[in-house]
């Protein structure tokens, strides 16, 4: 793992370490934004632009200090429509890497919205939570995308995916994981309490960190957050996957020793990434 993060040049500057591009949260939902944009900051990103929808912009202003929160117009509804379509393919156009998703609720309008980003982006990207239920009413379109997609599936997820029952994905999760990933070309990060990583070429990764004081909200938005991150600084995409996955784990681990499994939530799981960061640049 210590390879992906090694020391920093001297001469870099913000521009060096990627511009991510959060297009996530809806009203009511405003914390699944921020905490992925939160760790993709933790992560290492030099630029984090929040897209949200026009209503919850100055909550997203007030909450999220560094990060570029880019409002889109939403008619006052407080979530992302497919009207917004060109205006969001705009502000991604010339973003390193993508998170789609989280908060961001799902009805007709956001599965167009989510559609129209997986075939159109050029810009690597993660889809978690909503994003993933979007598509699962039309998962084909993942067949027409034209760039490298990481999906974060929990198993409620990946089975409304590929409308089989959670108990049967459950009992043999590794075969299901890789199933999708060689299907549909994309790399499958299957949540649950050893993480697994699937892709079409590489090897099946099971995670050793985590505990479950992460079994709070948010803490998939963190995971989004983190692999977006390492995907904006140019790390490929199988190795954000597994690197992003260990090193939330890790950052669990790291919060539950200082404050319990009972105690952490995803906050602080976002806190601790940095820690972890130095962990991994320490083995």
């Amino acid at each position: 793992m210590k390879g992906h993060l090694g020391k920093r040049k001297l001469n870099s500057h913000k521009g060096s370490y990627g511009r991510v591009g959060i297009i996530a949260g809806s009203k009511g939902m405003t914390g699944a934004s921020y905490l992925a944009c939160q760790s993709a900051l933790r992560t290492g990103s030099g630029l984090v632009y929040a897209i949200v929808p026009e209503t919850i912009e100055m909550v997203m202003s007030i909450k999220l200090t560094e990060a570029i929160v880019k409002s889109i117009a939403d008619d006052g509804r407080g979530y992302f429509s497919s009207q917004s379509i060109n205006q969001v393919l705009e502000i991604i156009s010339n973003m390193d890497a993508i998170a789609l998703g989280p908060g961001m609720g799902v009805d007709d309008e956001r599965v167009k919205l989510v559609n129209k980003i997986v075939s159109s982006s050029k810009s690597p990207m993660v889809i978690d939570a909503d994003g993933i239920n979007c598509l699962s009413k039309n998962i084909d379109i993942l067949n027409q995308a034209k760039a490298p997609i990481i999906i974060t599936p929990h198993l409620g997820e990946i089975a409304r995916l590929l409308n089989l029952e959670v108990e049967k994905i459950e009992k043999n999760s590794q075969y299901y994981a890789q199933y999708i990933s060689t299907k549909y070309n994309i790399i499958t990060v299957l949540k649950g309490n050893k993480t697994i990583v699937a892709s079409p070429e590489e090897e099946i990764y099971v995670n050793n960190t985590g505990n479950p004081g992460m079994a709070t909200a948010g803490s998939g938005d963190v995971l989004t957050g983190i692999i977006a991150g390492l995907l904006g600084q140019g790390i490929k995409p199988y190795e954000a996957a597994t690197l992003g996955v260990y090193l939330h784990g890790l950052a669990g681990d790291i919060a539950r020793d200082r404050l319990g499994e009972y105690g952490m939530k995803a906050g602080d799981i976002v806190d601790s990434i940095s820690y972890g960061i130095l962990n991994v640049q320490g083995n």
